[in-house]
C-alpha cells in the first residue's frame, strides 16, 4: 500500500453485546481493513507500528496477523464431527426376523466391525419384556426376548422411546399370537 494516512481501531458491537476489533488503514484509495477477531491489545500494537511507520522516514513496515487459533478450533470441531459420524456409521444395524414356517427367530446384527447372527427356536421363547434405563432426565427402553432358561436377548442393543418399543412388542405378539 502506498501513501498511508493513518490507522485506527474500528470497534463493532454485535447483537448480543460482544465486541470485535478491526484495524482500518486509511489511504487515498480508500479504507483497508485487516483481520477481525484479533484482540484489542494485538490490534493496538499493529496500529502503533503502522502509525510509527507513517510518522517516520522508514521505507517499509511488516505487519503480520493470523487466525491460527480459529483454524485450530475449526479443525478440532471437524475432527469431533467426523468421529461422531464414524461412530454412527459403524454402529450395528439389527434385523429381527420371526419365521413361523421353520419355527425360528433370527437376530442379525451387522456393522463395519461385527456381523453376528443369533438363532433360537420359537418354542424357547417364554415372553417379551421391555427393559428400561434411566438416562439423565429421561428413561429409554428396549425390547428383550426372554428364553426358557431365563436368558435375555435384546432385540436391539440400543435404547429408544417407550411408545415405539411398546408398538414393536405388540406387533410381535400379534404376529406370533402370544
Amino acid at each position: 500500500m502506498f501513501d498511508l494516512h493513518e490507522a485506527y481501531i474500528l470497534t463493532k458491537t454485535g447483537s448480543r453485546g460482544g465486541k470485535t476489533y478491526q484495524v482500518v488503514i486509511v489511504t487515498p484509495f480508500g479504507y483497508f481493513t485487516l483481520l477481525s477477531h484479533v484482540s484489542y491489545q494485538d490490534n493496538q500494537e499493529v496500529i502503533f507500528k503502522i502509525n510509527d511507520f507513517i510518522n517516520s522516514e522508514k521505507t517499509s513496515v511488516l505487519v503480520q496477523q493470523n487466525q491460527r487459533h480459529y483454524l485450530f478450533f475449526l479443525s478440532l470441531f471437524l475432527l469431533v464431527m467426523i468421529a461422531i459420524a464414524a461412530f454412527f456409521a459403524t454402529s450395528p444395524v439389527t434385523t429381527c426376523t420371526f419365521y413361523k414356517s421353520i419355527d425360528k427367530v433370527f437376530i442379525e446384527r451387522k456393522s463395519l466391525r461385527v456381523n453376528q447372527v443369533i438363532e433360537h427356536p420359537l418354542e424357547n421363547i417364554l415372553r417379551f419384556d421391555i427393559q428400561e434405563k434411566q438416562f439423565r432426565y429421561s428413561k429409554l427402553y428396549r425390547a428383550v426376548i426372554v428364553l426358557k432358561l431365563f436368558k435375555e436377548i435384546p432385540i436391539n442393543p440400543q435404547y429408544t422411546d417407550e411408545s415405539s418399543i411398546r408398538y414393536t412388542v405388540s406387533r410381535i405378539h400379534s404376529f406370533l399370537q402370544f
